[in-house]
């Protein structure tokens, strides 16, 4: 069964920032990064363990890359066995920049 998945504000103002950003220079782009965040997003809640731990980030965030932005979110339950439940979309950013001070 799929996990219910979650964007949190912070990852919903990520993307549109991105978005905006993006479609500046080349809308075409802008859109196809949006829909890969999405399916991204989508495999998750089918595969939610499918990122990798960054406890260096948050003791609970795990990374999925759409290079060069990174997809950070934690699962509910944060357990390595358990179903899981919810998968929460906590920031959508560029993986150029300093992970390990990043405000979640």
């Amino acid at each position: 069964m799929a996990a219910k998945l979650l964007w949190l504000p912070k990852a919903l103002t990520d993307v549109h920032d991105i978005y905006v950003q993006i479609g500046l220079d080349n809308p075409a782009s802008a859109e196809r990064f949006f829909d890969r965040f999405e399916q991204k997003a989508q495999l998750l809640a089918g595969q939610p363990r499918m990122g990798v731990r960054r406890p260096e980030i948050s003791a609970t965030t795990r990374m999925l890359v759409e290079a060069p932005f990174v997809i950070l979110y934690e699962t509910i339950p944060d357990d390595d066995e358990a179903p899981i439940e919810t998968v929460q979309i906590v920031r959508v950013i560029d993986g150029r920049r300093d992970l390990e001070n990043l405000p979640i």
